[in-house]
């Protein structure tokens, strides 16, 4: 890609070895946000090995070849430096937040511990039982279970289904060279995303990267996912107590859809915010929740409309009655004009408060280029979303119904029929 292709401000190289390289230019910041993706996540761990991929991110930072950990975050900690890692369910990524005039230094460090990891033994079992406190912490929290619970059956049979954290079991399981192996396999030049956003000076940028990795060679396989095949179902974990959490999702279009912003639109007069459908009609009218939101997710082969209710069960079966009834609404009526203008200002204000700072543009050219290879810049996002129209709304309702094929999950003292009764029919 040619530098006269790209809008201004925005860059793109490749190296040999198969690195690309992309960045955005902020001149009014001081600050930058860098940071390496890799596809090394939840869908590249081993069947028998879930929990793997997030263990691994924690042990990246546990020492490399010249420094420990206790070194290594006073490294860092020297230079100002914001970093971490974070693992999702199809990337994962090593990043930091710098002062621009950090950058050099920062990039050695980062290629310590993307090159030259050692997963040392004494760390492992600390970092191993960070996680197994956070699969806790899971266990015992029913709204952090919940989108675990209607996440697996919605992906049945995918890897898109794996739990995030693993088990207790399977992470007790793991050892050093599970993560040695995990980082051979998906760690590779090939497999890695350079992205910065922020003020730097890119052909410094470009020479540094190729300084550190330009040698560094070797491919890492691609993975081949068949699509999911969701279908309609219902999944209840039985928990005493006094409350019930509901959670919906339903295919929906998703990042590189023509409709995408069409489908936000949609999203965010659902169960965006307080002015919201669910909001008013669940909580507002009917006091039926403590919480209902609805919002877009998803992954390159499927989108996901997810909606989410907290209430109690003796409301549970009126609250989901209500919900399915807005869906029915939403589908067969699609959306007011007044309710399009509103969701438009909405969307283009959170737009530009999330992309005043380095690091949200940074994630959000990682995620453009990942999905479709290019650059959506600010304006062109803007633009998308004033062009939605109630016909390209009614189009995507005309393509993605919002209740079928629905999966339903709860967690809480309901059976199925007192939380179901007559609401849906499979």
């Amino acid at each position: 890609m040619s530098s006269e292709q790209l809008p201004q401000n925005y860059y793109f190289h490749k190296l040999p070895n198969g690195i690309e390289l992309i960045g955005q230019y902020m001149p009014s910041l001081s600050s930058t946000t860098l940071g390496f993706q890799f596809d090394a996540a939840v869908i590249h761990e081993p069947a028998d090995k879930p929990g793997l991929a997030h263990l691994f991110e924690y042990m990246l930072f546990q020492g490399t070849k010249q420094h420990d950990a206790r070194a290594l975050n006073e490294a860092f900690e020297s230079l100002g430096a914001r970093k971490g890692a974070s693992t999702g369910l199809e990337t994962s990524q090593v990043w930091a937040q710098i002062v621009h005039t950090k950058l050099d230094a920062t990039l050695e460090l980062l290629r310590e511990v993307i090159l030259q990891p050692t997963f040392p033994r004494n760390e492992l079992d600390q970092m191993r039982n960070i996680v197994l406190q956070e699969i806790r912490r899971r266990d015992d929290e029913p709204m952090s279970r919940i989108f675990e619970l209607v996440r697996s059956n919605f992906y049945h049979g995918s890897p898109l289904g794996r739990p995030m954290l693993g088990s207790d079991d399977t992470v007790r399981a793991l050892q050093r060279q599970d993560l040695l192996n995990f980082w051979q396999e998906r760690y590779q030049p090939n497999n890695m995303l350079f992205a910065i956003a922020g003020k730097f000076d890119w052909e410094h940028v470009v020479a540094k990267i190729e300084e550190l990795f330009g040698s560094w060679q070797g491919n890492a396989q691609a993975l081949t996912l068949q699509k999911p095949q969701p279908s309609n179902s219902i999944a209840l974990e039985h928990q005493e107590g006094k409350q019930e959490h509901i959670a919906m999702m339903v295919p929906f279009p998703n990042y590189m859809d023509e409709d995408y912003y069409a489908a936000q639109v949609l999203s965010e007069v659902l169960g965006g915010g307080m002015a919201s459908r669910l909001f008013v009609e669940v909580r507002e009218k009917r006091g039926l929740v403590y919480g209902v939101s609805a919002g877009l997710a998803g992954n390159k082969q499927v989108g996901v409309l997810r909606v989410y209710a907290g209430t109690t069960p003796e409301q549970a079966n009126e609250c989901l009655k209500v919900i399915v009834d807005e869906l029915r609404k939403l589908e067969q009526d699609g959306i007011t004009a007044d309710e399009l203008e509103r969701a438009k200002i909405q969307l283009k204000s959170e737009l530009v408060m999330r992309g005043e700072g380095s690091g949200s543009r940074m994630g959000a050219i990682s995620r453009s280029w990942w999905y479709e290879r290019k650059f959506k810049t600010i304006s062109e996002v803007k633009e998308a979303i004033d062009g939605v129209t109630q016909e390209q709304v009614l189009n995507v309702l005309r393509r993605f119904s919002p209740l079928s094929p629905l999966t339903v999950a709860a967690i809480g003292p309901l059976q199925h029929d007192e939380l179901v009764g007559d609401t849906l029919s499979f």
